[in-house]
């Protein structure tokens, strides 16, 4: 019997590719399946999966015969994966050797229907690991295992909206219905969120079991400029599923909390300067006004900075919100060095 279905989306990753899937064939837990969705690639990664293949039948590929984006493939996986459980891995981070085994031991114990691990950031361009320890929030945390409900106000910020720590019992997922949205980037929150607010049971493994790779000049994360929007639809669809299962009250602190750090924290992080402007613009003009932070004090957010960088983003012309976050990008970049 299939424990696990590892899905892996992967698109031109030819340098990081061999890394990925040595660690995951290596697994101490042998009885899984490895779904890999070569999305149109044009390097030479669709052979590293040929060979790759070859050696170990476990492993599957699917050709897509144009590039739909990390969303689109893992849902392609997604609908032939037939293990207890299924987790969405990134085509050019590396795991822990006991890595499977220790979270579907972890799921089975707490029975869980999301299982979440510890991981670390690791910087490709200096080759340093980074700390990461705002990844997995324990301080949040009730128990090791716990309902949605038990973390109310805090939800939206134990963890963050990324696919590749988490382990997915997959009758959950063909309960729920769930699947990524045909995004850009920004896909793995409308599909995380939703998840989170519709289990039973989560239970968390606080122990590093993912090398998430991070500072590639080609991932995901630097082209925000080629689908500015996306970040605003995906916010939509987590809004969208609060108020169509009628939790928008239950989770409200925590989601406004979490949007208003979200939609800001994307002008700083675009690439291309034009994009930017025309982002906060809309930012400013359109989807900010939309939410409606200004109906609650500002007790009700627990980051004044956050707050602090809000109200720049509605009020402060473009040219001082800018120089604002580059001067606390650069001293933020500064500390991190100290340590």
């Amino acid at each position: 019997m299939i424990q696990v279905s590892v899905i892996i989306p992967i698109y031109n990753i030819e340098r990081h590719l061999p890394q990925c899937l040595d660690s995951i064939i290596h697994q101490s837990i042998e009885e899984i399946e490895i779904i890999c969705v070569d999305d149109a690639s044009t390097d030479s990664s669709p052979g590293i999966l040929t060979k790759y293949a070859t050696r170990d039948k476990r492993i599957r590929v699917i050709n897509q015969q144009t590039n739909t984006g990390p969303g689109a493939a893992r849902n392609a996986g997604l609908t032939i994966a037939s293990g207890t459980y299924v987790i969405f891995l990134d085509s050019d981070d590396w795991f822990e050797a006991d890595f499977l085994e220790s979270m579907v031991r972890r799921a089975t114990e707490t029975d869980a229907d999301v299982t979440i691990c510890r991981a670390v950031e690791f910087d490709t361009q200096t080759e340093k690991e980074l700390p990461s320890e705002w990844m997995l929030k324990t301080q949040y945390l009730p128990a090791e295992s716990f309902s949605p409900i038990e973390i109310r106000d805090y939800i939206f910020q134990f963890t963050y909206g990324m696919a590749w720590d988490k382990l997915y019992r997959r009758v959950f997922l063909q309960q729920t219905g769930l699947s990524f949205p045909p995004l850009r980037n920004s896909e793995d929150l409308a599909f995380v969120f939703p998840s989170l607010l519709a289990a039973k049971r989560i239970a968390v493994l606080d122990s590093i079991l993912v090398h998430h790779r991070v500072n590639r000049f080609t991932s995901v994360s630097n082209t925000r400029s080629s689908q500015p929007q996306a970040p605003y639809e995906a916010f939509n669809i987590v809004k969208d599923f609060l108020e169509e299962q009628g939790l928008e009250e239950t989770y409200r602190r925590s989601f406004l909390n979490w949007a208003m750090e979200f939609l800001v924290w994307h002008v700083s992080n675009m690439d291309d300067e034009d994009v930017r402007r025309d982002y906060y613009m809309r930012l400013r003009a359109y989807w900010l006004p939309s939410v409606g932070f200004e109906k609650y004090p500002v007790s009700y957010y627990y980051s004044r900075f956050s707050y602090v960088k809000y109200l720049l983003a509605k009020y402060a012309p473009y040219s001082i919100f800018i120089t604002v976050v580059k001067i606390y990008k650069r001293q933020k970049r500064l500390l991190e060095k100290r340590r």
